[in-house]
């Protein structure tokens, strides 16, 4: 019964049009649910009438095994993917087998996600996932939630957590993790439904430096640190923007290199220093100004220290030293720096941690 019926189920089911059947594989009682993808009695994985990402917003069946796994999560062809409607036959348990049916995988949390001759659905959408067998709309799986700790699940009470699941944002997931997922030096766009493009190919010949129309910094040129309207369009940006902005404020996964991205932050806060810009809102600081100055990759680590520290001063500079502490709390003699190599460069008498030995000291 396997693969071949649960195709076959389902291509009788669109053509007759005669509403919901049981599927073989899938836990016993829930209904197919009619999905838009047209299905491939040969064996393959569904495929849409238009492509494989806009196919994969609601769902595609595949194996584990045609799936790239990085430390966190998994990509198909290049495009991030969550996992959901696994039906575990294994499992003799009919009520956890059908529980764990209706969950979406961000990651492999268990052995069952770790055979790559399992089934598995895919997608990328999660308002939209759509499976046959579904009773109901997926909900996080809080084992992956917990072991990546997404927004900082391991450390908040049940009903923090419960907040967090149900909020579950494969958007963060994916920016929070983008080095995995798009390990390319050039800076890339990603968003469901569409391809991951390397941003210096969207529109090539455009501007490559001017005024960002969100945070005003004249951006310099040679670092390929401006996106201009014709580049931000594609975004879903209607002004010209700096990479920064336009990371925050793009309608999908923007991935920039961590050193570039940070040096640029760091350049940005230097220029608006010079004017007075970042001195007259520093006066109001909080954490949220914090992240507004600060690459992605920094807001899972800003998000945690909110609950536990003031805000900190930014790229605070040492007299006679090279180093610079990205985040620092000179009250404590304590600071946050970007790599083993900077803190190197930094005075003894200060407690120096990188971005992410705090994060794997805050679990």
């Amino acid at each position: 019964m396997g693969r071949w019926t649960r195709h076959l189920e389902a291509l009788t089911q669109a053509i007759s049009g005669i509403g919901a059947t049981p599927v073989a594989g899938a836990p016993d009682g829930d209904p197919v649910v009619d999905g838009p993808l047209e299905t491939d009695v040969a064996g393959e994985p569904p495929v849409a009438t238009t492509s494989i990402e806009q196919a994969l917003m609601q769902g595609m069946e595949v194996t584990l095994g045609d799936l790239r796994a990085t430390e966190h999560g998994w990509l198909y062809r290049g495009s991030p993917v969550m996992v959901f409607a696994v039906d575990v036959a294994a499992v003799d348990d009919v009520q956890v087998r059908r529980e764990f049916f209706q969950r979406i995988h961000l990651t492999s949390c268990c052995g069952a996600l770790e055979d790559p001759g399992q089934v598995v659905w895919i997608g990328t959408a999660r308002e939209v996932l759509a499976a046959p067998g579904l009773s109901a709309a997926p909900h996080a799986c809080e084992y992956c939630l917990a072991k990546v700790n997404h927004r900082g699940f391991r450390g908040l009470g049940p009903r923090d957590r419960s907040r967090v699941a149900e909020a579950l944002s494969f958007h963060w997931h994916v920016s929070q993790y983008a080095a995995e997922y798009f390990p390319e030096s050039d800076a890339s766009f990603w968003r469901p439904g569409a391809p991951v493009q390397s941003l210096p190919q969207i529109a090539p010949e455009s501007a490559a430096s001017g005024s960002c129309g969100f945070c005003n910094w004249q951006v310099p040129a040679g670092r390929e640190w401006f996106v201009p309207v014709e580049r931000g369009l594609a975004l879903g940006l209607s002004v010209d923007a700096c990479v920064l902005c336009a990371q925050q404020q793009a309608m999908g996964v923007l991935a920039l290199a961590d050193d570039s991205a940070l040096e640029a932050s760091r350049m940005r806060w230097l220029a608006q220093t010079d004017t007075g810009d970042a001195l007259d809102e520093e006066s109001g600081r909080d954490w949220s100004w914090v992240r507004r100055q600060l690459p992605l990759a920094w807001h899972p680590l800003c998000e945690q220290l909110e609950r536990r520290l003031s805000p900190p001063d930014l790229f605070y500079h040492f007299a006679g030293y090279e180093g610079v502490a990205v985040l620092a709390w000179p009250e404590h003699r304590r600071g946050i720096v970007a790599s083993e190599d900077e803190r190197a460069k930094l005075p003894e008498g200060w407690d120096f941690w990188t971005m992410r030995s705090v994060l794997g000291s805050l679990g």
